[in-house]
């Protein structure tokens, strides 16, 4: 693990310069997750901000079931962002994490610039180990240099993190078949013995593929997820058990990596499938006062505890939505999710509404878009049509023809080719 250099971590905006001109950077401020308030994050950039509380709720969402955790967040967790202007920038310029240890607890500290191209693995990496430590550390009161860290596998950390992930892409079913094909899947062993992930891009992702199928053949609901919060029980008894008597035999990893590329985490929507939800998605209404919405104007409504809830709701829905979604409709999802993010955990209308309004600008020029993708298909398929072909455009083209012949007048071509010469002219 890196090291954080001390005393910039938790800069305060009121501990800068004021600022005395018009250009100024953004102050660097700490925000706290409204529901979990051990998680922080110190940035100037807001919506970055918001994005990681929310990574944090998320697989605090998606783990404690699996984990079966309280509903307390025990080890804190602080993930610094830097922005170009930040004055930590000048002395690390990449991913590092470390922990601290007290008599009472541990907690760690990460930073990462905000052109980190693995931020998202990076962040949720740390609160996948923060929760994992709940586990591994249920019974233990006291806390120092020598605690265990390593007790926690890093195919685990790695594989729960992958498995909260969707692969739209398809990557992890990709890189696994081709392993497979070419007889270089690393074994149960070589795996368990993994003592952490790879840094580069290419190698860590190819790890991090074979953690999360190792993680999947595991907690499949079931006999197979009982054995593993069973064995998640005994962590914190006097005689832990070995994750290996989790595993499948080596015969048996085989056939599951065999039938990795069967198995699909997702279902992506066409365009107009997407279209659908988002229209569908896109109505809030607040039980309770039965008031109603859409994102658009959901910064008119007075934010209470009910509507609080329900948006809550909401971002759920539309981060399932943009992970299914169709690629184009992938920004338009975002700035909506961002200005969701923005309202729930900053509670700032005004930057909220800035970002649904852009998401509905990003919208209606996407649909203008598609509409003209649309036309020109449409024209294509008549134009590659001419007179003397049979198909269902050959009598159109027929009746255009023999009206040119009545008018024969090239110069001033009848209104049937004026509409088709207008359509191309538009594209």
């Amino acid at each position: 693990m890196g090291l954080l250099v001390p005393g910039l971590i938790g800069l305060k905006a009121d501990d800068a310069a004021p600022d005395t001109t018009a250009d100024a950077p953004l102050p660097i401020t700490t925000s706290a997750s409204q529901h979990y308030p051990e998680v922080t994050c110190t940035t100037s950039d807001t919506l970055a901000c918001a994005d990681t509380l929310q990574m944090a709720a998320d697989a605090r969402l998606q783990l404690g079931p699996l984990l079966n955790l309280g509903p307390n967040w025990r080890f804190p967790v602080h993930i610094h962002v830097m922005t170009p202007d930040d004055p930590l920038l000048v002395k690390i310029n990449r991913e590092a994490a470390a922990v601290f240890a007290d008599n009472s607890g541990m907690h760690i500290e990460a930073v990462l610039p905000s052109t980190d191209p693995n931020a998202r693995e990076f962040i949720q990496r740390q609160f996948v180990t923060a929760l994992l430590w709940e586990k591994f550390f249920a019974n233990t009161k006291a806390f120092d240099n020598h605690t265990p860290l390593s007790i926690v596998p890093a195919w685990l950390v790695s594989g729960l993190g992958e498995w909260l992930n969707d692969d739209p892409e398809h990557n992890r079913e990709s890189i696994v078949r081709k392993a497979v094909e070419t007889q270089r899947a690393p074994t149960l062993a070589e795996i368990a013995g993994w003592k952490e992930i790879s840094k580069d891009r290419l190698m860590g992702l190819w790890q991090r593929s074979f953690c999360f199928y190792l993680v999947d053949s595991i907690i499949k609901p079931g006999e197979k997820r009982d054995g593993f919060q069973q064995w998640l029980a005994t962590l914190s008894g006097p005689n832990p058990s070995s994750a290996r008597l989790l595993f499948p035999t080596e015969m048996g990893w085989q056939r599951e990596l065999v039938d990795a590329t069967q198995r699909s985490h997702d279902i992506i929507y066409s365009w107009d499938e997407t279209a659908a939800e988002l229209a569908s998605t896109e109505v809030i209404t607040v039980p309770g006062d039965k008031r109603v919405c859409t994102l658009d104007t959901v910064t008119t409504l007075a934010y209470d505890t009910n509507l609080a809830a329900t948006l809550q709701q909401k971002l759920t829905a539309l981060t399932a939505l943009e992970l299914r979604s169709h690629p184009s409709w992938h920004p338009t999802l975002e700035l909506y999710r961002s200005g969701l993010s923005t309202l729930i955990n900053l509670k700032n209308p005004a930057m909220a509404q800035r970002l649904f309004q852009e998401a509905h600008t990003v919208r209606a020029a996407e649909m203008d878009n598609h509409q003209k993708l649309v036309d020109y298909v449409n024209w294509f398929e008549v134009t590659r049509d001419y007179p003397g072909t049979v198909s269902r455009f050959s009598s159109y083209f027929s009746t255009a023809q023999e009206v040119e012949q009545a008018q024969a007048d090239p110069a001033h071509p009848n209104p049937i080719r004026a509409d088709l010469l207008h359509v191309e002219s538009q594209l």
